[in-house]
């Protein structure tokens, strides 16, 4: 649907002029009646950012601005495109088998990024029902053109949350290096080192309490020495875990300073057009000798480029003709905040315990309880500590649960850095590409008031519990899983049948959110497809 919306919007809206960097065409380049058609057919999703990353793979990083944009992407589309460029250098360039590469490789990273967020929803949920919604809303997200076009939100989305996958369900030790990939791919994959530690942090609690409790009934170990023991646990892969996600970021700012902080004349010379296009429009190339952040300490790059050519910075963006792009980013930002706010209230002791699940209310003072002796008070007191239990329970499925608590800060984070300090129509694709919480509150708006199962009264009738079989009444009966939440197992087993298609939902907030996201898929195709603002 992407694809024919695009190329539909492209061949009858005439493009917008936009002030914006369009990768120079390689006049040696011969083009056939294929690659003609590349264009007309997948030509509506070069836009905007997509020309520096078609530029990087089709020539490197030729010119100073080109370094804000990581490596990861375009060297798996200049790799796969050499594979796909056997069989059809015979009928396209080079650059139409980097954009058929470019295309087909966000496309099957998308699918699979629907899988692995499924599966990442049911680990941290416990709840099919909203597992099964948020992966069809992550379908037709917002931001859903950037997940086609030669953009790096596919690949950095897949790399991200199969990074939380794997450090949900074994831990930090293997989740490092898919979080690795993630800070090769996109700069803000450095924020991922804050699960690295928070698991850790979880890890030692849980470990802390371990040894303590273990010890109750052999004696009593020095709180010191538990310490200890806690510390030198996590310590060693808590560093290798930081380590293995930054060391990309490190590795090609090091690379952009021998690339670009050499002496004049030590780097080959740019192709004829390529430097026509450098010169006229005033840009560094490393062929030029030294540029000027090479003076800086820490001489970084990225933040450079990021303030002299995207004027990036605290409030820098604050503007009055800027409104309409906080506009466009409001929708995406009141789901942020919105969820935290109903997080923080319902959930204040998760909220307070930072969300660190421990079993230190399995035992009172240390000591289990023990039947014998006066066995009522021994009741007694089991009673009261199973009030106690209760009273300190903490929510185990559904939005509310206490996993949900690290990826809620991680989203607020992201969003106040995105509103504060960079470019704001950036906001939606970057948190759509980033955050699992935008899904999982917008499955749950739309679950909120979950209708009554069809035939559950007539299953009732006679109080026999005999109904109708499952193989009869399975496409129509509604499942309850996770919460109570209802579903149609017609709409889990389907391919092509989905609940917002068949059955729209009722919440007011539900449909609020479902026309957000069907408005934000088409509209934005359209757009960016014609240059139009969307970024």
């Amino acid at each position: 649907m992407v694809l024919v919306w695009q190329a539909v919007s492209n061949f009858l809206i005439p493009d917008h002029q936009a002030d914006a960097f369009v990768s120079p065409e390689d006049p040696n380049l011969h083009t056939s009646f294929m690659d003609r058609a590349v264009k007309v057919l997948l030509g509506g999703l070069v836009r905007w950012d997509a020309h520096y990353f078609m530029h990087i793979a089709q020539y490197g990083y030729t010119h100073e601005n080109t370094l804000a944009f990581f490596p990861l992407y375009p060297l798996l589309v200049r790799f796969v495109a050499t594979i796909l460029g056997v069989p059809l250098r015979f009928v396209c360039n080079h650059y139409s088998v980097l954009l058929v590469s470019a295309v087909l490789v966000n496309m099957y990273l998308f699918v699979k990024t629907a899988i692995v967020f499924h599966k990442l929803s049911i680990v941290v949920l416990r709840s099919e029902v909203l597992a099964y919604r948020a992966a069809l809303l992550f379908c037709i997200n917002p931001a859903s053109v950037f997940f086609s076009a030669p953009y790096s939100e596919a690949l950095y989305a897949f790399v991200t949350f199969s990074a939380l996958l794997v450090n949900e369900t074994r831990g930090t030790s293997l989740a490092a290096l898919p979080f690795g990939l993630a800070s090769a791919t996109r700069s803000n994959g450095l924020v991922n080192v804050g699960f690295i530690l928070y698991k850790k942090l979880q890890d030692c609690s849980n470990y802390f309490y371990t040894i303590r409790n273990a010890t109750t009934d052999t004696g009593h170990l020095s709180l010191v020495l538990v310490l200890l023991l806690t510390f030198n646990y996590t310590l060693i892969p808590l560093f290798v875990g930081c380590v293995l996600v930054l060391l990309p970021f490190a590795l090609f700012q090091v690379w952009c300073y021998l690339r670009y902080c050499q002496e004049e004349g030590t780097i080959p010379a740019l192709a004829p057009h390529l430097e026509m296009f450098v010169r006229s429009n005033f840009l560094h190339s490393p062929d030029l000798g030294e540029a000027e952040w090479c003076y800086s300490f820490p001489p970084i790059a990225y933040s450079h480029i990021q303030d002299k050519y995207w004027e990036v910075g605290f409030l820098r963006y604050y503007e009055v003709k800027q409104v309409p792009n906080f506009v466009l980013a409001l929708p995406v930002v009141m789901l942020i905040i919105c969820h935290a706010a109903l997080y923080m209230v319902d959930n204040p002791q998760v909220c307070w315990g930072l969300g660190i699940h421990t079993s230190k209310w399995e035992h009172t003072n240390g000591h289990p309880r023990r039947e014998g002796g006066g066995g009522g008070r021994a009741r007694r007191q089991q009673q009261q500590q199973q009030q106690h239990q209760q009273q300190h329970s903490w929510p185990d499925k559904g939005i509310n649960s206490w996993r949900v608590f690290s990826y809620t800060a991680h989203s607020l984070v992201l969003c106040a850095f995105c509103v504060l300090c960079i470019h704001v129509q950036v906001t939606t694709r970057l948190l759509c590409s980033s955050c699992p919480v935008v899904y999982w509150f917008a499955a749950h708006l739309l679950s909120d008031q979950p209708k009554t199962p069809p035939l559950q009264h007539q299953q009732r009738k006679g109080g026999t519990g005999e109904g109708i079989s499952s193989s009869s009444s399975s496409s129509s009966r509604l499942m309850e899983v996770g919460g109570g939440l209802p579903e149609y197992p017609s709409n889990m087993s389907r391919r092509y049948w989905v609940w917002f298609l068949t059955d729209f939902p009722r919440p007011f907030w539900g449909q609020v959110v479902l026309s957000y996201f069907a408005l934000y898929f088409f509209v934005g195709i359209v757009l960016y497809a014609n240059f139009l603002p969307w970024t």
